[in-house]
C-alpha cells in the first residue's frame, strides 16, 4: 500500500522540476533577480534600522545597484574594448604559434607510429571534428534562432531590475507567510534547518564572490605589471572563473602562456609569470577562502563542480547560476539526515 505522506511530495516534487525545466528558457530575469536579491537584502535592512520605510529602502538599494552597474560598465568598457582588440590582431600569431607545436607533433608520430595506426588516428580525428563542428553549429543557430538572445538581452535590462524591486520590497511578507505555513510542532527543527541553510549559502556564495573579485584585481594587475599585453581581460577571465575551483587558475595559466609565446618574452617574463600565479594561488587557497569563505559552509570542491556541471547540463545558464544554493541545500539535508539516522535505534543496534 502506498503511503500518502510521502507519494504525495514526491510527485509533486517531480511535477515541479518538469515545469521548471520546460520553461527554464523564461527565467533567467527571475532567478538573476532573487540571487541579487539575496544579496541586497541586508542592505535593505540597514537602511530600514535608519527609519526609512521598505518601499523607500528598496527603491534607493535597487536604484544605487544599477548605477553601480552602469558605472562599471562604462568604466570596463572602453578597457575591455582596447584589450579584446589586441587580442583580435594577436589571434593569428598565436595560431601560427599552435600550429607550429601541431607539425611538430604529427612529424613526431609520422617517425615513431606505423602507417596503420596514424590512418586510424586520422580518421578518429576526423569523425570526432566534424561532430564538434556539427554540434557548435546547430548550437549557435539554435541560440540566435527565433529572438531568444535579443529576448535574454532585453529581459535582463528591463524585467531584471522590476522584479529585483518587488522581490526586495516583499521579502519579510513571503518570509512570514512561509514561516506561517510550518507545522507548528516542526517549528524548531524547521528553523534550525533554514538557519544553517541560509548559513551556508551566505559563507559560500557570498565568500566566494569576494575571493572572486579580488582574485581578479590582483590577476589584471600583477599581469598587466609584468608586461603581459591582455594583463587585464586575462586576470578579468581567471578571477571570475575562480567561482569554479581551480579552473580560473588553470585557465589562466594556459591563456598566459598562449599570449606569453606569442609576444616572444624571455626566462625573466617568464619567472614572473610562474610568480604572480604561484602567489595568485596561495592568496586563494590559504588567505582568502579561510578568511571568506571558511570550511564550517560544507561544500568540497568536487561536489561545486559537479553541481556546476549539472546545473549547466540540465538548465544552461540558470542552472549555473542556482547550481551552488542547490548543492549548498543538498548537502545540509544529507548532513541534517545523517545525524537523525545516527540516532535511530539501528544506527546504535538496539531492537
Amino acid at each position: 500500500m502506498f503511503n500518502k505522506k510521502v507519494v504525495f511530495p514526491v510527485v509533486a516534487t517531480a511535477i515541479l522540476a518538469v515545469f521548471i525545466w520546460r520553461i527554464s528558457g523564461i527565467l533567467l530575469p527571475f532567478v538573476l533577480a532573487f540571487v541579487l536579491a539575496y544579496f541586497l537584502h541586508p542592505c535593505v535592512v540597514r537602511l530600514e534600522r535608519l527609519k526609512y520605510s521598505r518601499t523607500v529602502a528598496t527603491t534607493l538599494i535597487v536604484g544605487a545597484f544599477c548605477l553601480f552597474i552602469v558605472g562599471l560598465f562604462l568604466i570596463l568598457v572602453p578597457i575591455l574594448q582596447a584589450q579584446v582588440i589586441v587580442f583580435l590582431n594577436k589571434v593569428p600569431v598565436i595560431a601560427q604559434t599552435l600550429w607550429h607545436w601541431v607539425e611538430q607533433a604529427v612529424a613526431y608520430m609520422k617517425q615513431s607510429l606505423p602507417q596503420a595506426q596514424l590512418a586510424q588516428l586520422s580518421q578518429m580525428f576526423s569523425a570526432n571534428a566534424a561532430k564538434v563542428i556539427n554540434a557548435l553549429g546547430n548550437g549557435v543557430i539554435g541560440a540566435l534562432s527565433g529572438g531568444v538572445v535579443f529576448f535574454n538581452v532585453v529581459s535582463l535590462l528591463l524585467i531584471t531590475p522590476v522584479v529585483l524591486f518587488y522581490v526586495l520590497r516583499d521579502w519579510r511578507g513571503v518570509s512570514q507567510d512561509m514561516k506561517a505555513l510550518i507545522p507548528r510542532s516542526r517549528e524548531e527543527d524547521v528553523k534550525s534547518l533554514w538557519s544553517e541553510i541560509n548559513r551556508t549559502l551566505a559563507g559560500f556564495v557570498r565568500g566566494q564572490v569576494s575571493v572572486c573579485l579580488v582574485l581578479a584585481v590582483y590577476y589584471g594587475v600583477a599581469l598587466s605589471l609584468i608586461g603581459l599585453e591582455l594583463g587585464i581581460l586575462i586576470g578579468l577571465i581567471a578571477g571570475i572563473l575562480s567561482f569554479i575551483p581551480y579552473f580560473g587558475f588553470l585557465t589562466g595559466v594556459g591563456l598566459s602562456i598562449l599570449l606569453g609565446l606569442s609576444q616572444g618574452g624571455d626566462w625573466v617574463f617568464w619567472l614572473m609569470l610562474a610568480g604572480v600565479f604561484g602567489v595568485g594561488q596561495i592568496l586563494e587557497s590559504y588567505v582568502l577562502t579561510p578568511r571568506l569563505v571558511g570550511e564550517r559552509v560544507g561544500l568540497h570542491p568536487v561536489w561545486v563542480i559537479f553541481a556546476l556541471l549539472a546545473g549547466g547540463v540540465l538548465l544552461g545558464f540558470v542552472g549555473i547560476l542556482i547550481a551552488v544554493p542547490v548543492a549548498a541545500v543538498i548537502g545540509v539535508l544529507i548532513r541534517r539526515g545523517v545525524k537523525v539516522y545516527k540516532k535511530t535505534a539501528f544506527y546504535k543496534g538496539r531492537k
